[in-house]
């Protein structure tokens, strides 16, 4: 029976390299961000949606992050009363962008709608990336490029979605603009995540080989 336990315990994790794993993890995050992002496409309401796809994914490899849920909604909140003030009121910040237009496959992308998409969306999860990175710091150090990251994914899914947005259609938009926040951030988080699973994969072999 000892080989069987070996086995059922400790064999896929003996396969398993961390690379593998972490290209699991990044391909989760992925998932999960576009799961929601498609979710959300229904509702308004259904935005914070978000932050439960993104707790499933990071549950298995964090314990007791369960703060990651209400930290997020509150940061998605916050960020959402400040673009109405800040973007909500008048046309000013239209005069601090600059203006003109791209073309797209023939489509031509208003520049100004362009830069303030971008500007909305990294102010959003730069927001968010703050409520964040309180509870990824009482696992990591340092956890402050969480932030940064977050504001930068956010960002690209600002543009990307325009963009997308303008040529092919909204939905598509921001299907592929959440790739490209998930794409971002990924990298970030196997990067923050890379030690652990290096040493619950190390763990896991020598468990294996004790049984």
């Amino acid at each position: 029976m000892k080989w069987w336990r070996k086995l059922s315990l400790g064999g896929s994790a003996q396969q398993k390299s961390p690379a593998l794993s972490c290209l699991s993890l990044g391909l989760l995050w992925l998932g999960a961000n576009v799961a929601s992002e498609w979710l959300e496409e229904f509702s308004l309401w259904l935005e914070p949606v978000f932050a439960v796809a993104q707790w499933l994914v990071m549950r298995r490899y964090i314990r007791h992050i369960g703060w990651w849920l209400p930290v997020s909604f509150w940061g998605w909140f916050i960020a959402f009363i400040l673009i109405q003030l800040l973007f909500g009121v008048g046309n000013w910040i239209f005069a601090m962008v600059p203006g003109g237009e791209l073309e797209v496959g023939g489509v031509p992308v208003n520049m100004q709608v362009f830069w303030v998409s971008v500007l909305v969306k990294l102010l959003e999860w730069a927001v968010i990336g703050v409520g964040q990175w309180l509870v990824l710091r009482r696992h990591f150090q340092p956890a402050s490029w969480w932030v940064l990251a977050s504001a930068a994914g956010g960002a690209v899914k600002g543009g990307v979605e325009l963009i997308i947005g303008t040529v092919v259609g909204g939905v598509t938009g921001a299907l592929v603009g959440s790739l490209g926040y998930g794409a971002v951030t990924g990298v970030a988080l196997v990067w923050l995540l890379k030690p652990r699973i290096h040493h619950r994969q190390l763990r896991r072999r020598r468990l294996s080989l004790t049984l």
